[in-house]
């Protein structure tokens, strides 16, 4: 089964569709869509179907196709154009001078758009430099500018001893805010140690409790799951979305590996021990791998 095969059965099970009901809202085959989901594109009518199958299979179960054609670059098939060479025969049928004739009109075209191509690059150049100009102006008048702002720079001096006491004790605010923040965190780390294809590897430490929150950020709904990578157990798994079940919270504190899967990465926040997670990249489908060291 290849990775896009994968991600689409994942898909279409999350919404608790079977390849019947999946054969009803598409209106393919169920054997040809069994071929998608097991990568045996030899089934299949040809190429330009095939990329027309899997694209309305994503569609119907919530996946954007353009990422997924984009990111399994491998497993979509490619579509071809052969060119087809076509001879006119004389009426009596020999061969003859196949010579081309010229295609005047042709050429005048091609003149005329080197000439307007040639007239926007002359165009673009010109509003380049004036635009230098501008700045350069600009900045001259800035800097003449100048000496009366490092007047009124001198005047603020004679305001220095209040100024730095005001700022030493904002300073001991902010430091006594950030020792409760810290304390509060338990100095929690999210490392990231390794980063191959589409799946992530980190490394949490620094806390004694593991804590998820998955939540939605769009309307289209968000599909995951949670998996004790060491047992293979399954915590957590659904389809968020802003209009439905808004977000899954479950407790990991006891597992060693916590594997993600999320289908629609873009659309869903991600929460450890209540600090959001930055997700490493765009990608609609991402796999995050978290080992935690209590």
């Amino acid at each position: 089964m290849s990775e896009l095969g994968q991600v689409l059965k994942e898909a279409r099970e999350q919404k608790n569709m079977s390849l019947d009901d999946l054969q009803k809202e598409t209106k393919i085959q169920k054997r040809y869509l069994k071929a998608i989901e097991d990568g045996d594109y030899s089934q299949l009518p040809g190429e330009f179907y095939t990329r027309a199958f899997i694209k309305s299979y994503a569609e119907t179960v919530d996946l954007d196709f353009k990422s997924l054609s984009e990111e399994y670059t491998g497993d979509m098939p490619k579509v071809g154009r052969e060119h087809i060479e076509t001879h006119t025969l004389p009426p009596d049928g020999s061969e003859g001078d196949r010579s081309p004739k010229p295609l005047r009109r042709n050429a005048v075209r091609a003149k005329n758009w080197s000439s307007f191509v040639n007239k926007a690059i002359v165009i673009v150049f010109v509003l380049i430099a004036l635009m230098i100009v501008y700045i350069l102006v600009t900045h001259i008048a800035g800097n003449r500018s100048n000496p009366s702002g490092d007047q009124s720079n001198g005047n603020s001096v004679q305001f220095k001893g209040n100024s730095a006491s005001s700022d030493r004790s904002s300073t001991d605010s902010s430091a006594s805010s950030s020792s409760s923040s810290d304390s509060s965190s338990q100095n929690q780390t999210l490392k990231q140690e390794k980063q191959v294809g589409s799946a992530t590897t980190y490394t949490l430490s620094g806390v004694q409790k593991f804590d998820v929150t998955v939540s939605a950020k769009t309307v289209k709904g968000a599909w995951f799951s949670a998996t004790d990578a060491k047992t293979n157990k399954q915590l957590a798994q659904g389809i968020v979305s802003t209009s439905g079940k808004k977000s899954y919270r479950f407790d990991a504190s006891n597992v060693q590996s916590l594997y993600l899967r999320f289908g629609n990465a873009p659309g869903t926040d991600l929460k450890i021990n209540g600090e959001k997670v930055k997700l490493p990249n765009k990608n609609t489908v991402q796999t995050l791998i978290i080992n935690f060291s209590k």
